[in-house]
């Protein structure tokens, strides 16, 4: 099944985005007027929703935040184990939904198509169809949802209107953990009015696609195309019925209320494997317990060994590296580190079994502080960490520990060596921000041991 659930459980919207392929206007029109079930009825679908085993669930719309009890939806969720989110417009994001909610609530999404307030009036992704959302409106929003310590994504539809503009200054800004890029979805019955002129192709929404992709060091970005999207959503209409669009139409199962979710998603079709594909398992629980492994990566000099040293005398855990395990292979080897870290560049196969042995060790082992670089790679159920440095306190940290002969050239041809081994064996970049649970900056600290206790206070928090 399907592990994550889309409730889209209120039909009003203040929005008029001629492109919506969720208007529900069939559903109030047919059988329910008000275009939402009643408090009592919306709180019993999502536990049936949780009791059938769903571990995520996304309140839509419409626009959910005009819903007067999606708190107590957003509370239930929790209660029942389901990881939350919403997908909003922004437009009633306000800073006491954002503090009430934060403990329920652990995912935001924000439709943002465009920051071109012309483009977004002609496409209506304004208010009543009149006032559009500045750039600065987006971006209060995107700081106030990082303030409360929320997961932050970006929903963006690509149309006629938006397909040849550049968003990556804002998203740069923004920085959200997933950046969903949709094609304009046609879906009889929803749209059929007002698509035409909005709808793109293919190659259109490629082009899209491709001009922002340097925006993936910072940020996972996921495209969804026509086909992607079709049959790969498990969904829930105001009416509370799962229904699916696996056919460019709505198919609706019986009510959920009337005969049960376990035998009314049985009436719909969703493809797990589409849903795979389209990168819909990701990592989306928030932490619940204090995590039995922490990976710390970072550049030449970051400082990441003392510090992780200094975690696992705090935490009375064990400190592993993989510098000591390579030491280990160099020995059998007889080399030294510098001439064995040679020989692996011209060797991939030797970094791969030092990595497939050490990860192993790791994974098989509990309350770890792991040296690591590709700690997020190989290590599971871990909480994954990057240390950031300039080269200039990289350089003085050096020279510190009595490495005089360290210059802007060693150390940015160190990290230009490790950058290179790794992508040429895993195709990966180990800095890409996306791939960690927290990214630190050192020099906005002035010692190890503050940075240790920053860490310790950041995971607490988030628990």
């Amino acid at each position: 099944m399907i592990p994550s659930v889309n409730f889209h459980l209120w039909e009003p919207c203040n929005m008029r985005c001629k492109f919506c392929f969720a208007t529900f206007q069939d559903v109030k029109n047919s059988i329910l007027p008000k275009g939402h079930l009643p408090k009592e009825q919306s709180l019993e679908v999502v536990e049936q929703l949780a009791e059938i085993g769903f571990e995520k669930i996304t309140f839509a719309g419409g626009e959910p935040t005009l819903c007067p009890w999606l708190p107590d939806l957003i509370k239930t969720a929790k209660e029942f184990g389901m990881t939350t989110m919403i997908v909003t417009n922004g437009s009633k994001l306000s800073e006491i939904f954002l503090q009430e909610n934060k403990n329920y609530l652990d995912w935001i999404a924000i439709s943002i198509d465009s920051l071109n307030p012309e483009t977004n009036l002609r496409a209506g992704r304004a208010i009543t169809g009149k006032k559009t959302l500045s750039i600065d409106d987006y971006k209060i929003l995107v700081d106030r949802v990082k303030k409360y310590g929320y997961g932050l994504k970006i929903n963006t539809v690509v149309h006629r209107l938006n397909h040849a503009e550049d968003m990556s200054e804002f998203i740069d800004y923004a920085k959200p953990k997933r950046w969903k890029i949709f094609q304009v979805l046609p879906i009889s019955g929803q749209n059929d009015n007002k698509i035409d002129d909005l709808k793109i192709g293919g190659k259109q929404f490629l082009k899209f696609v491709e001009r922002h992709k340097e925006l993936q060091k910072n940020t996972v970005i996921i495209p969804e195309s026509n086909d992607d999207m079709k049959g790969s959503y498990a969904m829930v209409d105001p009416a509370g019925r799962f229904y699916d669009n696996a056919k460019g139409k709505h198919n609706y199962s019986r009510p959920i209320l009337d005969i049960g979710a376990r035998l009314a998603i049985q009436q719909v079709n969703y493809d797990f494997t589409k849903f795979v594909e389209r990168g819909g398992i990701y990592k989306w629980k928030r932490l619940s317990e204090f995590p039995v492994k922490i990976t710390l990566s970072g550049k030449v000099a970051s400082g990441k060994t003392t510090i992780g040293k200094l975690l696992a005398k705090k935490l009375n855990y064990k400190f592993v590296s993989i510098g000591n395990k390579t030491r280990e292979f160099a020995e059998k080897q007889g080399l030294d580190i510098v001439s064995f870290q040679n020989h692996c560049l011209q060797n991939p196969e030797i970094d791969k079994q030092i990595d497939k042995t050490f990860s192993k060790e790791c994974n098989e082992e509990k309350n770890l502080i792991i040296d690591y670089r590709l700690g997020f790679l190989f290590i599971r159920n871990a909480f994954h960490i990057f240390i950031k440095i300039s080269d200039e306190a990289a350089i003085q940290r050096l020279k510190n520990a009595n490495r005089q002969k360290e210059t802007h050239h060693t150390v940015k041809l160190r990290n230009y060596k490790f950058s290179q081994q790794f992508f040429e064996v895993y195709g990966i970049d180990y800095t890409a921000e996306k791939n960690y649970d927290l990214i630190i900056d050192a020099d906005n600290f002035s010692s190890p041991d503050e940075i240790a206790d920053f860490i310790l206070n950041t995971i607490n928090e988030q628990l």
